[in-house]
């Protein structure tokens, strides 16, 4: 009998002696994981805004591009083609099946550049018996590819011609749908 109160007087000191300095840790322990949670948070916020941040730089480049390439098409352009749209796309996943097929980007780790962005002229042009309408479109994008605000930015990646005929009876025209494809080189 004596025994176990030794023991339980021992017990009782040991537990006396030990519980404070448990219950310390046990506090750190909930504070540490609260601070690598607050870090975690702020850490995801920080990467939020260094997208937003690099996507405003992006569009800095863009819009002072964007006013020449206007400045350059609208001058370059012969009286035979109308310029139907002028547009900056991402490209198709099946002109880079590279980017397609690439896993995303570990947590934490830097980001990847943006994938190269495309201009896009769909460009027409009607057809009658003294039209030249190709010879047209060539001269035209010779001429953008010496004119330097474009050539050092825009480089020809491809083109597409496609026909129609418009309206109906003795009125109907023939008509050229070219989409011209640049490569965006910033």
């Amino acid at each position: 009998m004596l025994g176990g109160l030794l023991l339980l007087g021992g017990g009782s000191t040991y537990w006396q002696q030990t519980a404070p300095p448990r219950a310390a840790l046990a506090a750190e322990r909930q504070r540490l994981q609260a601070l690598q949670s607050r870090v975690a948070q702020r850490q995801q916020a920080l990467t939020q805004m260094r997208t937003q941040f690099q996507g405003l730089g992006e569009l800095e480049k863009f819009q002072v591009v964007w006013s020449e390439v206007l400045q350059a098409v609208s001058e370059r352009i012969p009286g035979s083609l109308w310029l139907n749209r002028i547009e900056l796309v991402q490209p198709d996943a099946k002109l880079n099946p590279q980017t397609a097929a690439a896993p995303p980007p570990a947590a934490g780790a830097p980001l990847a550049a943006p994938p190269p962005r495309l201009l896009r002229l769909e460009i027409l042009t009607e057809l009658g018996p003294d039209s030249t309408p190709l010879l047209d479109v060539a001269r035209f994008l010779d001429e953008l590819g010496h004119d330097p605000r474009f050539a050092q930015r825009f480089q020809l990646l491809d083109w597409e011609a496609s026909s129609a005929t418009v309206g109906s009876g003795t009125a109907h025209k023939d008509q050229i749908t070219l989409t011209v494809s640049f490569k965006v080189m910033l």
